[in-house]
């Protein structure tokens, strides 16, 4: 498989860290305008990639609306930017997400043709603003959501040579993976060469086991701001990063280890890689360095088993023997 790129997402931003750290992909966000500038000043002398997000989904939690002039009008404005000279840039399509915020399994299940159409609707606008889009001279990055159907998917690929691979945020995980594994398997089976952008997927399995070109995610960040790092077993100095990483609560009030009970071994890596527990327990900037490091070791090591690896088809998902 062809390796993959993944984007530091989130609004808070630690920017300077991911440089000194190596990270050089990031996503920004269009509700955070101020957010893509600092990340251009910040990693001007560095080449990398940026993908510029409408916020659809975050506007839509909060029940809000992308001004969609604005935001070709932002899209524009960011390519042209003498900050982008070492970047590569693309945009994200303003895509349309139905129903209400919790609504989304509800909808995905149901058989009944208003909830059908609520699906369709959405599908069908944000295929408008696609083509809208390309109107403006921009090819953006179009998305395809849990739920829709794939004549959609057929649609957009005659239209963008990037795509957004979208689960849905209120279903489980074996869900996610077997529609993810649906929509891989379709575009393998008919010939569909498309690169695929998986957007809040950083599951270490899901990243390896299907061809992505890209995913993001904001865990680095949130989850310092949480109180919480992931490590990887066996520490920075002999990472294992085939095993899920030990994800560690760690404030002021508490020292938790969830998922694996190493104990004093933690400690042990701890001091081995140079790192203080109370500060850590302080300091969320420290935390965020940390899982700044877990998740770039995570990418090399990726690569590295995606050279070796081939997707297989499976037929079952798509009604097939």
């Amino acid at each position: 498989m062809n390796p993959i790129t993944m984007y530091f997402a989130g609004a808070a931003g630690r920017d300077e860290s991911l440089i000194e750290l190596g990270g050089r992909n990031r996503l920004c966000s269009f509700l955070y305008p101020e957010q893509l500038k600092r990340w251009l000043e910040y990693s001007k002398e560095v080449e990398g990639k940026v993908l510029i997000d409408s916020g659809a989904f975050s506007a839509w939690n909060r029940g809000k609306i992308v001004d969609f002039d604005k935001y070709i009008s932002y899209c524009k404005d960011a390519l042209s930017s003498p900050l982008a000279k070492n970047k590569i840039i693309r945009c994200v399509n303003l895509d349309v997400i139905p129903g209400k915020v919790g609504e989304t399994s509800n909808l995905n299940k149901s058989v009944k043709q208003e909830d059908k159409a609520i699906i369709e609707e959405a599908a069908k606008q944000g295929y408008k603003n696609l083509c809208f889009f390309l109107k403006q001279g921009i090819t953006p990055i179009h998305v395809f959501h849990q739920g829709e159907d794939f004549k959609w998917l057929d649609k957009m690929v005659e239209k963008t040579d990037y795509i957004g691979v979208s689960p849905a945020n209120d279903v489980g995980m074996n869900q996610k993976r077997f529609w993810i594994d649906r929509v891989f398997s379709y575009l393998e089976k008919n010939n569909i060469e498309v690169k695929t952008h998986g957007f809040a997927v950083w599951s270490s399995s899901i990243m390896l086991d299907f061809p992505w070109t890209s995913c993001d995610a904001a865990t680095w960040q949130m989850s310092a701001g949480m109180g919480q790092i992931h490590y990887p077993v066996g520490g920075f100095k002999t990472p294992d990063y085939s095993q899920n990483p030990i994800i560690i609560t760690i404030s002021e009030n508490k020292f938790k280890v969830e998922l694996y009970s190493f104990g004093k071994e933690v400690e042990k890596m701890f001091k081995e890689d140079g790192y203080n527990p109370e500060e850590l327990k302080k300091d969320w900037k420290v935390r965020t360095k940390v899982n700044i490091r877990y998740f770039l070791g995570l990418e090399k090591w990726l690569n590295l088993k995606k050279k070796k690896s081939i997707f297989k088809i499976r037929k079952t998902l798509l009604g097939e023997n």
